[in-house]
């Protein structure tokens, strides 16, 4: 993004007036911050070019009924360049191709067909446990649908949230706290609140305000130097040393009530806490038709380990890729810094269900709003523009990217420790 100037400072935010940059106009958002859809992001991007991410991240012009900011407005700006570099230019005139040609249409059809999928795997589970709920195996064979099932609608929550199915926020959102805090049980309207700032700020920490991309920092490890300077408890050194060992096994074995107490410990909207009780109705309905204690906690338990894949999914697409600060994400370039912060994992195509689109991690932070079906068609696109640019388009499979990961938090580790023992 361009480096530009608000009020004569960059860096304040807190001047009087909030204005935005787009395509090298300044537009006042100091009365819109609080009413943002997307939250408080939009303060994070003040006194800045937000082009790309405004283009990117909304389904239509939302600026058409603003008014850019008068040049004889007495507190107004200085007026700024809008120049990005040749990389940007290519990708923002792909995503208006993208656009023009359909690739951002509604897949209401095939979203449908999946719904019905994910929701046939929860009958199935009823069904088998209802008349076999004494066999062993069935009840393995349960465990593991029900972690399948959590998994997906995990897949489409995220899709949802994301506007990809309807095109129509308020429906997509209905059926994203359907499928994310009904169906998956976590609170799909805090994921939302976070997920949106990860993607305009991916793998970004701002020491001034404090800020760490909130999908990108545990206090359980350090993934990157950058993050050193918010772990300063002796209970966050002791794990960041340990932190390649208890990677897997905390997101395995503990990842599921973890989230869920996260998502929870502020939620206060009543429509999510509505479809969270409904969620333990349907969960308890299911859990009971198991014999005995003993035979529903492991049931529930070995579910909530098989689920434990889905946050191994969503870190492993960041976590050995580089940090910025906010500066510096800003005179990157929205797309650069897409690419940069992302893998994209290989696999057939037969295997996309099971990435529910996160294989193709580079093309949705770039197009967060295209739906997942048509990532594997705009994936040779970019990765013709990233090599006409000489930048890195990161792909490799699965097992490479975990391997890569654990490598990485082993190494950062030992960064960690060799800084603690010089100081």
């Amino acid at each position: 993004m361009s480096e530009i100037s608000c009020n004569g400072d960059k860096n304040n935010n807190t001047a009087k007036r909030k204005y935005l940059g787009y395509r090298g106009e300044w537009y006042d958002v100091t009365n819109f911050v609080e009413r943002h859809p997307g939250g408080d992001i939009i303060e994070k991007f003040v006194g800045q070019d937000a082009t790309h991410v405004i283009d990117t991240a909304h389904s239509k012009d939302v600026l058409k009924s603003w008014k850019p900011v008068s040049l004889g407005r007495k507190d107004a700006p200085e007026p700024y360049q809008y120049d990005p570099t040749s990389f940007e230019k290519q990708m923002l005139a792909l995503h208006v191709k993208l656009k023009k040609n359909g690739f951002y249409d509604d897949s209401v059809g095939w979203f449908i067909r999946k719904f019905i999928i994910v929701a046939s795997l929860n009958v199935v589970i009823f069904i088998l446990l209802f008349n076999y709920s004494n066999i062993f195996y069935i009840q393995c064979l349960c465990s593991f649908l029900l972690a399948a099932f959590w998994q997906q609608s995990g897949m489409l929550m995220h899709d949802l949230m994301h506007s990809q199915a309807f095109q129509n926020r308020k429906i997509d959102e209905i059926f994203g706290v359907f499928f994310g805090t009904f169906c998956f049980g976590i609170s799909s309207r805090w994921w939302k609140d976070e997920h949106i700032v990860h993607h305009a700020l991916t793998n970004t920490v701002d020491y001034a305000s404090g800020f760490i991309d909130p999908q990108a920092h545990e206090d359980v490890w350090a993934q990157n130097e950058k993050l050193f300077p918010f772990m300063c408890e002796k209970i966050h050194h002791f794990f960041i040393k340990i932190q390649y060992w208890t990677f897997l096994p905390f997101c395995i074995l503990i990842g599921r009530f973890g989230i869920l107490v996260d998502s929870y410990r502020l939620e206060r909207r009543k429509d999510v806490w509505l479809a969270f009780a409904l969620h333990l109705i349907w969960i308890s309905a299911m859990i009971n038709l198991l014999p005995g204690w003993k035979s529903r906690i492991l049931f529930y338990y070995f579910a909530s380990v098989g689920e434990g894949i889905l946050h191994i999914q969503l870190l492993m697409n960041h976590y050995s890729k580089p940090f910025y600060e906010k500066e510096d994400m800003h005179e990157t370039g929205f797309f650069r810094a897409m690419v940069d912060c992302n893998i994209n994992i290989v696999c057939p195509v037969w295997m996309d269900w099971f990435h529910g689109g996160l294989n193709f991690h580079i093309e949705h932070h770039c197009f967060p709003r295209m739906p997942r079906n048509r990532l594997r068609e705009v994936s040779p696109m970019i990765k013709k523009i990233c090599a006409e640019s000489g930048i890195l388009y990161d792909e490799c499979s699965f097992t490479s990217a975990l391997t890569r990961t654990m490598s990485h938090l082993k190494s950062v580790s030992k960064l960690f420790t060799a800084m603690k023992d010089y100081n």
